[in-house]
């Protein structure tokens, strides 16, 4: 009613007001709303905690809803940082020795992914995020260690076996520069090693053995192949590395010829008057040789599968210590504070 506009001799009606009545039906406008619930069973009021992500949840004396975290944001922390272990491993086990360049561009791309992860949890303050990028971080470092070693301990010398070529028919005498870049080589009839001239050389505590291998009818004091073996022998006799004490023995696979060796060989040339050429092969006699080789690339990925089980042992434990610490932290992940 426009009261600018009545008449001067019309009285407004008498509206009767009755605060109970528009309290009862909740429409005071200076109302505040009930107060809070009492629960008895705490003996504390019950308050109401809004969260934009679920909705309003219930809690008691003020602090948000705790709430386990998701299954998606375990089996991420779990699963993604085992599958980039897995897979820096296998590069290294299968890709390293040609495409050395190409293994290195994946795994650095592996860890801008783990760095991306990170920096995603902490910009958004999501604690699976920053979980996960941590744990691929770690992989990728623990996957390139692992790899590095198994590239150095076995792996060269597989591949250096399985792509060097097989000599045959080879006199003890002939220069070794004839069989320069072989893996297996095959000994004339007779050829045997000169255990009297056994030297044993002790270094970083193991004894390097080594001694001449020699024609029957020539023991030529110029020495081209040299046998060779670990914890063998003894100081000046007793040569037993591999097959070479076995009758008719002429099979073996090359060595690397490291210091160590070398030091060993001036030493030998110096007690029994020996000359060696600087191209001498050290050799390690042996039945098999292909069985020898498969042996070296088995054990290698019997050393990865088992690090691989154990990494994604690690990862399940991680998982489970990140599902309690985002189930204790909060709503969102861990982070975000109740309203």
């Amino acid at each position: 009613i426009d009261l600018g506009t009545m008449p001067a001799d019309v009285v407004p009606p008498n509206i009767p007001y009755s605060p109970s009545d528009i309290d009862a039906a909740g429409n005071d406008p200076f109302s505040v709303g009930p107060g809070p619930v009492w629960d008895p069973m705490l003996d504390r009021p019950m308050t109401y905690t809004s969260m934009p992500s679920s909705g309003p949840l219930m809690s008691y004396g003020g602090q948000p809803k705790r709430r386990p975290a998701r299954l998606t944001d375990v089996a991420t922390a779990v699963v993604l940082p085992w599958l980039v272990f897995f897979l820096v491993l296998s590069l290294f086990l299968f890709a390293y020795h040609e495409m050395e360049m190409v293994v290195w561009i994946l795994i650095t791309l592996c860890g801008g992914l783990s760095l991306l992860f990170l920096c995603l949890g902490a910009c958004a303050r999501h604690g699976s995020f920053l979980a996960v990028g941590f744990l691929c971080a770690t992989s990728v470092g623990m996957a390139s260690a692992c790899g590095l070693w198994l590239n150095s301990t076995y792996l060269e010398r597989y591949w250096e076996l399985d792509a060097g070529q097989e000599f045959k028919h080879v006199a003890p005498t002939s220069s070794a520069k004839e069989t320069a870049g072989a893996s297996v080589i095959h000994f004339t009839e007779g050829t045997f090693v000169d255990d009297r001239r056994t030297l044993g050389f002790v270094a970083g505590g193991i004894v390097l053995c080594l001694a001449p291998v020699v024609a029957p009818d020539a023991p030529a004091a110029l020495v081209e192949y040299w046998a060779v073996g670990e914890d063998c022998c003894e100081m000046r006799c007793n040569f037993d590395c591999g097959t070479a004490r076995d009758l008719g023995a002429t099979t073996a696979v090359t060595e690397r010829r490291g210091p160590l060796y070398n030091k060993a060989i001036a030493q030998a040339m110096s007690v029994y008057g020996l000359n060696s050429t600087d191209d001498a092969q050290l050799v390690s006699f042996v039945n098999n040789p292909k069985a020898v080789i498969a042996d070296i690339w088995d054990e290698s990925l019997t050393i990865a599968l088992i690090a691989m089980i154990m990494d994604l042992c690690m990862c399940v434990v991680a998982g489970l210590v990140v599902a309690r610490v985002l189930s204790r932290a909060g709503p969102r992940d861990g982070f975000e504070k109740s309203l």
